[in-house]
């Protein structure tokens, strides 16, 4: 976890989105509390500088919610206060809807 937890500071967004995408299945065997230690590091790849790695990240956290029930309002804040102004136009409707779908899993779960 240690390892996949330094994927997101890469300078690849390939790697961080790889880093991103194996923490949150990884989240239903996380006994150890790892990604819990790196949350806030995770979330802010909501808001990722390349707006793919953000799209993969904000799809992903209904897996991590679901699975670690203690970090779903931290998720749902994240989310609600994610600044999508940081892209393109055209890229700010995607954003906003995945947003959107993700609030909408993760407050019915």
């Amino acid at each position: 976890m240690d390892r996949l937890s330094d994927m997101l500071d890469s300078d690849n967004s390939y790697i961080r989105t790889r880093g991103l995408t194996l923490l949150a299945y990884n989240a239903k065997w996380d006994k150890d509390y790892k990604i819990d230690e790196v949350i806030d590091k995770y979330l802010k790849h909501i808001t990722d500088v390349k707006p793919i790695t953000a799209r993969q990240c904000i799809k992903l956290l209904p897996i991590i919610a679901k699975h670690k029930s203690e970090l779903k309002n931290d998720i749902l804040s994240a989310l609600h206060n994610a600044d999508i102004s940081i892209y393109e136009d055209s890229m700010q409707s995607l954003v906003y809807k995945d947003i959107q779908k993700a609030l909408e899993v993760i407050q019915k779960s």
